[in-house]
């Protein structure tokens, strides 16, 4: 039997747009694990030693409170989480309501270029420059310790970040009813009510959504520099070890907000 003569296979070279890419890719990957290093070698990191102290003295006494906390405390837990979850929704809304018409100034598709959204993103970016913290920290010395402050931060951070989501969700909508519409005679106006708001709706209610999860554990951080809410016990208690009654406070903050955002997910999933 004659064996039939083998045909050379070669593999063709990837296009050079994937190689590119591969080289990137690997250059990234190199880029980050030298930094990884760097910051290894510089930063003034604790001993092993200390960490298993700091363990000892802090962690186990915690993980016994979580097993027996303190259910003397628990009233002042759920007041003050409640006040947390009302400040949430505030500063949600209102973050809502104020990025809501300053989204359309940054969506370049509606205003005929992205040169023209420039001074809308500009506006975006530069308010959410400012951590909540730091900005709980101005409207404390402002307005004084409160709720007021907390809600005051958690909503001007919201406008940026909702602003930004926003107009990402104006800019990827459907050209087809807009064009349509224009078609048929319609305006400006007839457009942005009849195309434009019922397409961003949907994701926008969900984006809101996911913004009042990241509120509601932000809030409980705000209170530790006197924004209100659960944070102001929690750090206190935090202060003098009083670790049974920490956990009672832990576990308020966690089941509370596993319930909301089980709650929020499902919405979330039948908006979108």
């Amino acid at each position: 039997m004659v064996n039939a003569p083998r045909i050379p296979s070669d593999v063709p070279r990837p296009p050079a747009h994937v190689r590119r890419n591969r080289v990137l890719m690997i250059a990234g990957v190199v880029l980050l694990v030298a930094l990884f290093v760097l910051a290894l070698v510089t930063m003034n990191l604790p001993t092993w030693q200390r960490f298993v102290n700091g363990m000892q003295r802090n962690f186990w006494p915690l993980m016994r409170g979580l097993v027996r906390p303190e259910t003397e405390v628990f009233g002042l837990a759920w007041r003050s989480m409640s006040e947390t979850f009302f400040m949430a929704i505030l500063g949600t809304a209102l973050g809502a309501l104020l990025a809501f018409p300053i989204s359309f100034f940054a969506a370049g598709n509606l205003l005929g270029g992205t040169r023209w959204a420039l001074p809308g993103k500009a506006l975006l970016v530069a308010i959410r420059t400012f951590p909540e913290l730091v900005l709980a920290i101005i409207f404390v010395a402002a307005a004084g310790p409160g709720p007021t402050a907390g809600i005051m931060a958690m909503g001007i951070h919201s406008i940026g970040y909702l602003g930004k989501v926003f107009s990402d969700v104006i800019e990827g909508i459907d050209q087809g009813p807009m064009e349509a519409i224009r078609a048929a005679g319609g305006n400006q106006l007839h457009t942005f009510l009849y195309s434009v708001v019922p397409q961003v709706l949907p994701e926008f209610a969900s984006h809101v959504l996911y913004r009042f999860e990241i509120n509601l554990r932000a809030a409980t951080v705000l209170g530790m520099v006197g924004a209100g809410g659960i944070g102001l016990p929690l750090i206190q208690r935090l202060q003098f070890r009083r670790w049974d009654e920490v956990s009672m406070l832990l576990i308020v903050i966690v089941g509370f907000i596993i319930v909301v955002d089980a709650v929020s997910s499902r919405v979330r999933n039948r908006l979108v």
